[in-house]
């Protein structure tokens, strides 16, 4: 069965845009025009409301795109039963990364997943915590690593390690001396409200990261002033190894050779590595497999923060 026609729709009620979408599913905005053009003249009934600046989906587009991620979840489920019967043939596992630490996973992993399960070809989305979540969510993942801050009720999760953030502090910076008792190789905690005055370096808004930060500082009590803000957490730990404000980092992040100060914070702030699947989906052995050594890597690589912790 091919499934693209399925996703096309889908993806064009999540895009709202046709040149998105076209994008997207790797086909020409005319090509895809002329899909959903025939289509609907063999429905009977337009899919789409054509809207300056939007695609909302008509009464009748609701029920084909609700069906059509039916179909695919079930498709999905078949091929997933068959491979758990005929896996040293083959098969096709799409799996979804939304994090720096989850591609060193995944270069990790891959090869000894490839000597168990040579046949087994993987398909490789990356992308956006929220966005690698929701595709998984739907069905359109097999199995999605990634981070939660945010509750997807369509989600089964396992998680592989629980992270808590820090403050990163420069070296010279006048708070830096809270530190100075603390036992080596742990780390104080501190109010994060001492800060309220400080100027933070985030992630932007529309980052997990973010999102839980701004619980952080809203249970902290005040609004923080932000120096600058980026798509990328690297550039702001840099920055701050360098002495530009300060920042807020999950602990996995700590660098060796960082130069930097770091505290645990009153309130806490913490996310969870995660392995997802869509609720009521079957996992294949193979996939099994591969999640059991994502959790010996993580645990292998990261277990030795679990008892860095030290009240001042």
């Amino acid at each position: 069965m091919d499934l693209r026609q399925f996703e096309y729709i889908i993806s064009l009620a999540e895009t709202q845009s046709i040149t998105k979408t076209a994008e997207k599913v790797f086909v020409s905005p005319s090509a895809l025009s002329q899909y959903l053009s025939k289509l609907e003249k063999e429905l009977g009934t337009p899919l789409f409301k054509r809207v300056k600046g939007a695609w909302p989906l008509t009464e009748a587009g609701k029920i084909y795109v609700n069906a059509a991620q039916d179909i695919i979840k079930c498709f999905r489920q078949m091929n997933k039963n068959i491979q758990d019967i005929v896996i040293c043939e083959g098969g096709v596992i799409s799996i979804g990364i939304s994090s720096n630490k989850s591609s060193l996973m995944f270069a990790s992993v891959f090869p000894r997943f490839s000597i168990k399960y040579p046949k087994v070809k993987i398909k490789l989305s990356e992308g956006r915590t929220r966005e690698i979540n929701s595709l998984a969510e739907k069905g359109l993942l097999d199995i999605a690593f990634s981070t939660t801050g945010i509750e997807y009720p369509g989600l089964t999760y396992k998680t592989l390690l629980h992270e808590r953030f820090v403050l990163s502090v420069p070296k010279t910076h006048r708070l830096a001396s809270l530190a100075k008792n603390t036992p080596k190789g742990k780390l104080a905690t501190v109010d994060l409200s001492l800060f309220k005055n400080e100027h933070f370096m985030l992630p932007n808004p529309s980052m997990t990261l973010r999102i839980i930060m701004d619980k952080m500082f809203a249970k902290a009590g005040f609004t923080p002033n932000i120096l600058f803000e980026s798509n990328s957490p690297e550039a702001l730990y840099n920055l701050v190894d360098s002495g530009y404000g300060i920042s807020i980092i999950p602990i996995g992040n700590i660098k060796p050779e960082s130069s930097s100060v770091f505290f645990f914070t009153n309130p806490l702030g913490e996310w969870e590595n995660i392995v997802a699947y869509a609720t009521g989906s079957h996992l294949s052995q193979a996939e099994k497999y591969f999640i059991d050594l994502a959790q010996d890597f993580f645990t292998s690589q990261y277990g030795y923060f679990d008892d860095m912790y030290v009240k001042c």
